[in-house]
């Protein structure tokens, strides 16, 4: 009886051992919600590889994103924790949604709107080149008995 009392209770210490290990976030999934939100110490660089000696926060911060992530929690409710605490300057990219969608589309917009000014902006010069242009016709075969009596006139030296 003793024995196995000992051999559930043995088990049951192995499983509540093993269970915190089950549960705690792995560390690439911690690598990529950090790597979505952005170090508020000020160096302007992404959580997960902020280089800043000795910075204040990104420890802390990774370390309440593995708490985070290791209380259950999915990587987008995780990422709202932090807008909800920071704002959403703690996102490394703002969201698609609203008044930010600008900042997705704009550099699409002006590309294209550069395109079309560059293509306009070409043919109006084309044009123009094309109407200044002399008409005409330049009598090229004096020239070419030029090149051919300097040629035969001319003696290569070794």
């Amino acid at each position: 009886m003793l024995k196995k009392f000992l051999k559930r209770r043995a088990a049951l210490l192995l499983i509540l051992a093993t269970v915190p290990l089950a549960l705690a976030a792995d560390q690439q999934r911690i690598k990529d919600v950090a790597s979505q939100l952005m170090c508020i110490c000020g160096c302007n660089q992404v959580l997960g590889v902020c280089n800043h000696i000795n910075c204040p926060t990104s420890g802390g911060m990774m370390a309440e994103v593995e708490k985070e992530l290791d209380s259950g929690k999915s990587d987008k409710a995780v990422l709202d924790h932090f807008v909800g605490k920071f704002g959403l300057s703690v996102l490394s990219a703002p969201p698609a949604s609203g008044f930010n969608l600008t900042a997705w589309l704009m550099p699409f917009a002006a590309l294209l709107a550069g395109a079309i000014a560059a293509v306009y902006f070409l043919r109006r010069f084309r044009a123009r080149w094309v109407e200044t242009a002399p008409k005409t016709v330049v009598d090229t075969a004096k020239y070419q008995r030029q090149i051919e009596e300097e040629l035969q006139k001319y003696t290569p030296e070794d």
